[in-house]
């Protein structure tokens, strides 16, 4: 189980990522969209290797 650890913690940084490009962009501040983009790069990333976590560990 200690394989799904590093998966979450991308996702998590991936969606804090998210969430601050949001802001960004709502209140019209430099750099919103780079921020989203990179959140949502690192968030996807980090659920593509949560599913492979947990097809691995159901074998």
């Amino acid at each position: 189980m200690a394989s799904v650890r590093i998966p979450r913690i991308l996702s998590l940084v991936g969606l804090a990522l998210v969430v601050t490009g949001i802001t960004f962009k709502l209140n019209q501040l430099m750099g919103a969209e780079a921020v989203f983009n990179a959140g949502a790069v690192v968030l996807v990333l980090g659920l593509l290797l949560w599913a492979v976590a947990l097809v691995r560990a159901k074998q």
